[in-house]
């Protein structure tokens, strides 16, 4: 899914007078901490967090289809924070952390996490 399908289905989801701009900055916030808080945990290539600017619609975003809600519910419940109306931010931020868990669970799943030497109790690499 690319930020402009993404913009696309939350503005049908939940019609808003938020601006384009506003919104892409929602998505650098949640995309960020799924940069520090899932893809930097684990083997591989060190990820690189770039964030979104107005023009770059058509770049892909970190998490695929089938997880893409993380984006959707956070986006929904951003809008209902700024908006005041607290009982849809509640629903839609369970929506979120429960999108957020999922989607954690299967990188878990999928991918091998990042070794740490604690104190020497676990032997380094190459030792």
């Amino acid at each position: 899914m690319n930020l402009r399908e993404l913009l696309v289905e939350v503005d049908q989801l939940r019609p808003n007078a938020f601006a384009d701009a506003e919104k892409i900055r929602m998505v650098n916030t949640v995309e960020g901490r799924i940069y520090k808080d899932i893809l930097s945990k684990y083997e591989g290539e060190e990820p690189v967090f770039i964030p979104f600017a107005e023009g770059q619609e058509e770049r892909e975003l970190a998490v695929p289809v089938p997880f893409t809600d993380v984006y959707v519910y956070y986006l929904i419940s951003m809008m209902d924070f700024y908006n005041g109306d607290s009982n849809k931010y509640n629903d839609s931020m369970i929506l979120y952390n429960d999108a957020w868990e999922n989607y954690a669970a299967h990188y878990l799943q999928t991918h091998t996490p990042k070794q740490t030497n604690l104190c020497g109790m676990i032997p380094l690499r190459g030792w």
